[in-house]
């Protein structure tokens, strides 16, 4: 990866505190769960000025002051799997609606109603277990490409100074070429059949989800340079450089305030964006019911002329797969005048879970597997339309 050198430097425009603190927010500054003391220093860090205290339950915790920002050491599991006292990098694009994961709904939960210890121990882990795979092949990446690489730090957890829910965990920390610019890394493990939401290593052409979680990260850091580092699979490394870009960055910042101010210290849940959000909210039942107004009824109007369509398009194409299944008989595929196939109607072997004849052998064991639920589920009546 060729990169120019471009000096350090500090201006205010680049500082993390882009916004006014949010008043009245409780916790201790600095730091996101209110902890008033036990700061201390990394000896390996040249640049920290900071007090030192004693060791926190026998682990070192340190939290260092670096040109203004906060960093908290994420030495073990145990201190780095607890995300719902911040809104990280992976958070932002959440925030915006843009996450393939999860939804403005389901961040709102995770901050509000935590997962279990177990699990974010089992997600933390092993998250940390491929990133020590990328970064190595990274650096080798970078090495046979003629730069020199310093490793100045790896999964530290950086916190806004002015905005103390805020935080980012910057996988790994370099510096290129003998420069002082630290470059924010992050490292990512993706599915080969993903390969095609990315362009070529070296281009700016990433998920969008991932542009802003970068973004973040450099807002936090107060950092200009960034690489996203993507594994393909066991064995294709590209490697992204994303240089900050202010606009972006505290638009970031504007969004993921309002999000914590107005819903996560408040409780109230955002907007649903889709069906599984509404589940998730209203998952009791309520009143009996409620009358429809003009845009209600409009809704439900159009669903049952929508319904009634996608069954008469049913019917039309099962009459279409009758006359080619007619046309077939038993041959096993159709091609097209270009040779394709366009259908295919043969054998498939399979199984299956016999449940009456399980019950009927075995209903005692039947009866201690099965369980029950509730859930809403949502009906249109054919209800009548006249005097609507």
């Amino acid at each position: 990866m060729k990169r120019k050198a471009v000096p350090h430097e500090t201006h205010p425009k680049h500082s993390p505190a882009l916004l006014p603190a949010e008043p009245g927010f409780p916790l201790h500054p600095g730091r996101p769960d209110g902890h008033q003391g036990n700061i201390q220093t990394n000896p390996a860090d040249k640049h920290a000025d900071v007090q030192t205290g004693p060791p926190v339950s026998g682990l070192f915790v340190g939290e260092i002051a670096v040109n203004g920002i906060i960093r908290d050491e994420l030495q073990t599991i145990e201190q780095g799997h607890d995300r719902s006292k911040f809104l990280g990098g992976s958070d932002i694009a959440a925030v915006l609606g843009l996450s393939p994961w999860k939804t403005p709904v389901d961040l709102w939960r995770d901050k509000t109603t935590p997962r279990s210890e177990g699990q974010r121990k089992r997600v933390f882990a092993r998250g940390i277990r491929w990133e020590s795979v990328v970064a190595e092949m990274l650096v080798e990446r970078l090495k046979a490409d003629g730069h020199t690489v310093e490793i100045v730090g790896t999964n530290n957890r950086y916190r806004d100074q002015e905005h103390t829910f805020m935080a980012a965990e910057i996988d790994f920390e370099i510096k290129l070429d003998g420069e002082e610019e630290i470059t924010n890394v992050e490292l990512k493990t993706v599915h080969p059949f993903k390969m095609r939401e990315w362009g070529d290593s070296d281009s700016d052409d990433i998920p969008v989800h991932y542009t802003a979680q970068v973004m973040h990260g450099l807002g936090v850091t107060g950092r200009r340079k960034a690489i996203l580092a993507a594994l393909f699979g066991a064995d294709e490394l590209r490697a992204y450089p994303v240089d900050r870009d202010d606009e972006t960055v505290q638009a970031l910042r504007q969004r993921g305030a309002t999000f914590w101010r107005d819903h996560v210290l408040t409780g109230i849940p955002p907007e649903p964006i889709n069906i599984t959000d509404t589940e998730k909210l209203f998952g009791d039942d309520g009143a009996e019911s409620m009358p429809a107004d003009p845009m209600l009824t409009e809704w439900l109007m159009r669903m049952r002329a929508i319904r009634a369509e996608i069954k008469a398009r049913e019917a039309e194409y099962e009459a279409l797969e009758f006359q080619t299944r007619r046309a077939m008989g038993s041959t096993t595929h159709v091609l097209m005048p270009n040779g394709k196939t366009a259908a295919e109607w043969k054998k498939r072997s399979g199984s299956f879970l016999d449940q009456a004849a399980l019950k009927e052998a075995h209903p005692k064991l039947v009866k201690e597997f099965t369980r029950k639920w509730d859930k809403r589920v949502f009906t249109l009546k054919s209800f009548d339309t006249e005097g609507i």
